[in-house]
């Protein structure tokens, strides 16, 4: 690896290491029980892709869930570690090797941020191709329409591409994708702890309030999302959408 390389020491920083890889805390599964529901109502899901599988903690939920998880990620190391505990794990340079149309869902949780503008409609193709008919893309990253998400975005020096709803709406368009759902992230509650749960119920509602207030006055006519530092889009190939689009879209 190059020694200018913006992801050399990225696992360190992260905090991940091998003797932590794939460890699915009470928190993390109340967290992403919550996050996928959205999918699973559209979707049965008995397969999934996770792109960007990070420390292992989704390939884990999966697992628990009985869900058939293949994962896909840039860091050698953390390939490795998925292999070393019983999972499907391609590099991020062989993901044409996975198959084709073989997903009822794929997951990209603080992928998209990370993927050069140039490059993004090509990636969320790839990703399309991946599903079968009826499936779903699930994608977070930060959301650089609102302040509180710049932290997350611009302090990370591997994230390349500031996306927000205008954005991935041209991007969702020029694939073929329905962007049925475009809303704030779950916040982790008293799964986590005690202070966690108190802040979803208060600071967690306010910033509700105080979102919709600012959505009505600045931007009644624009689908953005304003109360939280990411933002969960789910998207639907154009061609297998039954019913609908649903609009939902969170203050």
């Amino acid at each position: 690896m190059a020694p200018d390389d913006p992801a050399e020491g990225y696992s360190d920083w992260k905090g991940w290491t091998a003797d932590t890889f794939g460890h699915l805390s009470r928190g993390d599964d109340d967290y992403y029980a919550r996050e996928v529901r959205d999918a699973t109502r559209r979707t049965s899901i008995g397969t999934v892709l996770e792109i960007g599988f990070g420390n292992g903690a989704f390939l884990a939920f999966c697992r628990s869930r009985g869900w058939d998880v293949t994962g896909v990620e840039l860091l050698p190391e953390l390939v490795e570690a998925a292999k070393a505990a019983g999972f499907a794990a391609y590099p991020s340079d062989r993901l044409d090797e996975v198959p084709d149309a073989s997903f009822d869902a794929v997951f990209a949780f603080d992928v998209f941020e990370h993927i050069p503008p140039e490059a993004s409609v090509e990636f969320l193709r790839t990703l399309k191709a991946k599903l079968r008919p009826g499936g779903v893309l699930v994608l977070r990253y930060p959301n650089v329409d609102t302040w509180i998400g710049n932290p997350f975005q611009f302090g990370d020096v591997t994230h390349v591409n500031a996306i927000g709803a205008l954005k991935m709406g041209y991007y969702a368009d020029t694939v073929g994708f329905d962007l049925v759902i475009l809303r704030a992230t779950k916040r982790r509650g008293f799964a986590v702890s005690p202070i966690h749960g108190v802040h979803a119920l208060t600071a967690g509602v306010l910033a509700k309030i105080v979102a919709g207030v600012a959505k009505a006055v600045y931007f009644p006519d624009i689908r953005v999302v304003l109360s939280s530092s990411s933002v969960i889009s789910i998207l639907t190939p154009r061609e297998e959408r039954d019913g609908p689009l649903d609009g939902s879209s969170s203050r």
